[in-house]
């Protein structure tokens, strides 16, 4: 009996002997770089609209998750900014977009409403959001902010962050200043122009970009629309047929946010003498034209080709823009000299 009792306690030491090993073992803990940085501390952002400011923090390997926190909202003159903090609508993302929808309505249905503060932070990504407000709300000037991130393994303040909410700027190119709100100088940007490839005068001389004024406006508030129209020298509109090699229901332009070739827009009318073409869009439009300092763009390139003495010509007028204000929009380009369509 005496000797079973020691094989018991014998088999037991090597379990004794792992739990007292366990004790001594100190808990893992999270690993907190203090080489993490943002790779950048000053955000631009436009009233009227919402900006977002992704892929904007590198961890150095720190262990995840890391939460974020924004503190201490001020003033250029350093009182508090009660104001960043007020609450607004926000539209957010429940599903992936992937560039591959077929209609607004599809869009859209990845979306939903959720009210957020106006300066806002995600808060295991360190991503810098300012939602659609407006200047009774918030003023324009410099406002500074600091972010507060940590883990089980340290923490970190980054302090002085400046957030410059500048004027609204409901489309880009877009010929003011919105700090000033002066019109800028016409080579600076106060006048738009297209890219010209190709187009020639009536005495086939190439024309520069600078001989067509794009203008963009807005027309009324029921839906989300972009119209083209063009006009000659004398005002008389281009009717988009003469454009014979637009193939109108295949146009794409390349978005640079998910590295795709996306659809134009949806639902293209043309009236009746194909003066103005209509398409539905999103808002903003390009749908990620507010992500990361309003990096992404459309782009449209009307195109034909003509015959000038046996040879056979391409022509083309493309522009690249941006319209974050919803609405019904018009872009106009108007000729200072009339364009050549008929074959030599």
């Amino acid at each position: 009996m005496q000797r079973n009792i020691c094989r018991i306690f014998l088999g037991l030491l090597p379990l004794l002997g792992v739990g007292c090993y366990k004790d001594m073992v100190p808990d893992e803990k999270d690993f907190f770089s203090n080489n993490m940085n943002y790779n950048r501390t000053n955000f631009p952002v436009n009233l009227g609209r919402t900006n977002v400011y992704a892929y904007i923090f590198n961890a150095d390997y720190s262990t995840q998750p890391l939460t974020f926190r924004l503190e201490n909202l001020r003033h250029a003159d350093s009182s508090a900014a009660p104001e960043l903090q007020e609450m607004v609508p926000a539209r957010l993302w429940k599903d992936y977009y992937s560039g591959r929808e077929t209609s607004v309505d599809e869009i859209e249905a990845k979306r939903y409403t959720e009210r957020r503060p106006v300066l806002d932070i995600r808060p295991n990504s360190g991503e810098i959001f300012f939602w659609t407000t407006d200047s009774t709300k918030v003023n324009p000037g410099n406002y500074f902010f600091d972010v507060r991130v940590k883990n089980k393994g340290g923490e970190k303040v980054f302090k002085n962050m400046v957030l410059e909410v500048r004027r609204p700027k409901p489309y880009e190119p877009y010929e003011f200043d919105d700090v000033t709100g002066l019109r800028k100088a016409p080579d600076q940007g106060g006048i738009t122009h297209p890219d010209v490839s190709g187009v020639v005068d009536m005495v086939n001389l190439p024309l520069p970009r600078d001989s067509v004024n794009v203008y963009f406006r807005k027309t009324g508030i029921k839906g989300n629309t972009l119209t083209f129209r063009m006009f000659d020298e004398d005002s008389l509109a281009i009717p988009f047929s003469r454009f014979n090699l637009t193939r109108w229901d295949s146009l794409r332009y390349r978005s640079g946010m998910i590295g795709e070739d996306v659809s134009f827009a949806f639902n293209r009318k043309m009236n009746e003498d194909s003066t103005a073409v209509t398409y539905d869009i999103t808002n903003p439009f390009p749908m990620l034209a507010d992500v990361s300092g309003n990096s992404d763009k459309a782009y449209i390139n009307f195109q034909y080709n003509r015959i000038s003495f046996g040879r056979r010509y391409n022509a083309g007028i493309g522009l690249n823009f941006a319209i974050y204000e919803p609405g019904e929009w018009e872009v106009v380009f108007k000729f200072k000299l009339n364009p050549k369509f008929q074959d030599d």
